[in-house]
């Protein structure tokens, strides 16, 4: 080694030595400034309400005391490694940073910051005097509505799951898309951050699984990285919440609330939509129902229209299933050299993770029935079931406003010729891009003209791909009642009434032989929690489940219609 050389590594050596000083310096002096505060905290008599027994929860990051009927949280001064919360005015600007972004998903749990001020020695919540610390107070929650617990307990349902997925939809529309850098989000921010995770999981987890999610997860990035470009240029890079997993949803107030964002680090926050909703729908794959996964995804795709988010929600869902076993680890101190085994529920987001790099191969599944034949409720429960992508053509029509804020009925002129086969093109359209990013797609539409039909056996063929059509029957009798009490009850997306039913029943196109062939049929007039039955689909199932280790070879054809 040359003279220089060895002058250039002991100047870096010194440089580290240092820098590791003057962190052990700033440490000592932020955790004198605050000297007290955690016993300050802990006595009711601190707050100026009803506090009852105060209990105190810490986190790497941060201490919250649950007081009465608030929660005061505090940041401590640690430099943890992502992020540096030494200086007293860094905590102060990520406590009103967490007031600001945790606002517009939280429903209202946010309600101030406030200082803590050193009076006469003593230290005052509130106080005036220049503040030695600050907590964001909240309004407090029960526990028990954590998503987390209802989940533990087998109490999370249906109707939460479409509460979080049409919040987040929603906040997803209007988020700020203006990035302080134009990198955030793009395919070398993503490389960085997987890579990233991935390489401090390999230092803390012995598991044989996680060399091959690494060694797919950069096939998936090389292949994925101009479809990952072009959406962080189309916009779909934004403001987002960046840590959704189940401990930061909770029911409330008989609605959802979504808090604790990123609020420290603006490169995990601008990320991609897909990036967001894909930590959630990768929390209910480990911590719950796959059925509430399924339908978490297919309630914001719906809601959201970005179908087209699925061509890279595979690698999203590995990567946060990845950081998830990471923090499970290092929680349970599975620590690099450790001889501690590795924790259950890191194992158990390892395994979804692995479950994303085998995807099972794509099938097209065409309902087909008249109005009032149940197909939708049906589909929509099979989609839960069996983990396809619905896309309706009520909702589609209705776009960008679907249930339950769409109005009652639209005019007569989107129900021409023209207009009813511009939203089959457009549903061929939707259906071909799912395929293509290895979803099973359910298309659910009447499909009562054989030209329609034959479009989408086109496509199948196309794309290499089974297809089948789902044939729901009830009584024409059971169909009339069925669009009576439809007409009476909530607002739905269908606008369909009996002349539109009678119409259909005079000039619907009868399955031709060929098709017969690949239909399957089911009988509708059952009670509705059939719907939600393996056995009721037990045909559609036996069909997909082959499926399974053909889809990752299949290569993409161009959607041409």
């Amino acid at each position: 080694m040359s003279n220089s050389s060895r002058k250039h590594r002991a100047r870096r050596a010194d440089a580290a030595v240092r820098g590791t000083q003057h962190l052990a310096n700033r440490l000592r002096a932020a955790r004198r400034s605050v000297r007290g505060l955690d016993a300050t905290l802990r006595r009711p008599q601190t707050y100026p309400h009803p506090a009852g027994r105060i209990v105190r929860i810490e986190t790497h990051i941060s201490v919250v005391y649950l007081a009465g009927r608030f929660a005061y949280k505090i940041i401590k001064p640690v430099a943890p490694g992502f992020a540096d919360f030494t200086a007293t005015a860094t905590r102060a600007r990520c406590c009103e940073a967490q007031l600001r972004l945790n606002r517009p998903l939280a429903q209202g749990l946010y309600a101030d910051v406030l200082p803590i001020a050193r009076h006469a020695g003593v230290l005052r919540l509130g106080g005036g005097g220049p503040a030695v610390e600050h907590a964001v107070k909240m309004r407090r929650f029960d526990e028990a509505m954590l998503f987390s617990s209802l989940a533990a307990n087998g109490a999370l349902t249906p109707g939460d799951i479409d509460g979080a997925a049409r919040r987040l939809a929603g906040y997803h529309l209007r988020a700020p898309r203006n990035a302080p850098s134009s990198r955030y989000g793009g395919a070398a921010v993503a490389r960085t951050q997987i890579e990233t995770i991935i390489a401090a999981l390999r230092t803390n987890c012995s598991d044989p699984a996680v060399p091959g999610i690494a060694a797919w997860c950069a096939r998936q990035l090389d292949a994925l990285a101009p479809v990952i470009e072009r959406r962080r240029t189309e916009g779909f890079v934004r403001g987002c919440h960046g840590d959704l997993h189940l401990d930061n949803v909770v029911r409330w107030r008989g609605d959802i609330a979504m808090f604790d964002c990123i609020d420290f680090d603006d490169a995990l926050r601008w990320i991609d939509v897909a990036a967001d909703v894909a930590f959630l729908v990768m929390d209910l794959c480990a911590r719950a129902e796959p059925r509430l996964a399924n339908r978490l995804l297919n309630r914001w795709l719906e809601t959201s229209g970005d179908y087209a988010a699925l061509s890279v929600m595979p690698l999203y869902i590995a990567y946060r299933a990845l950081v998830r076993a990471w923090v499970a680890c290092l929680k349970a101190g599975h620590l690099a050299g450790s001889d501690v085994t590795v924790p259950q529920r890191a194992l158990r987001y390892i395994e979804v993770a692995r479950a994303q790099t085998q995807k099972p191969g794509a099938v097209l599944l065409l309902c087909h029935g008249y109005s009032g034949s149940g197909k939708s409720v049906a589909s929509r429960a099979l989609a839960d079931l069996c983990g396809a992508v619905r896309v309706s053509s009520d909702a589609e029509r209705k776009r960008p406003r679907p249930a339950p804020d769409a109005p009652t009925a639209l005019g007569a002129e989107h129900y021409t010729p023209g207009a009813r086969h511009a939203i089959y093109e457009h549903l061929l359209q939707l259906a071909c891009g799912v395929l293509q990013s290895s979803h099973s797609v359910i298309v659910d539409a009447t499909f009562l003209e054989r030209h329609h039909r034959g479009t989408f056996f086109a496509l199948a063929e196309r794309l290499g791909v089974p297809v089948r059509i789902l044939d729901f029957r009830a009584e024409r009798a059971v169909l009339e009642q069925r669009i009576e009490a439809r007409q009476k009850g909530p607002r739905d997306l269908s606008d369909a009434d009996t002349a539109t039913l009678a119409r259909q029943l005079a000039s619907a196109d009868a399955l031709t032989p060929a098709e017969q062939a690949l239909t399957l049929s089911f009988d509708t007039a059952v009670p509705m929690a059939a719907f939600e039955s393996a056995a009721f689909w037990r045909p559609v199932l036996e069909l997909m489940q082959p499926r399974m280790d053909a889809g990752a070879a299949a290569s993409p054809a161009t959607c041409k219609t």
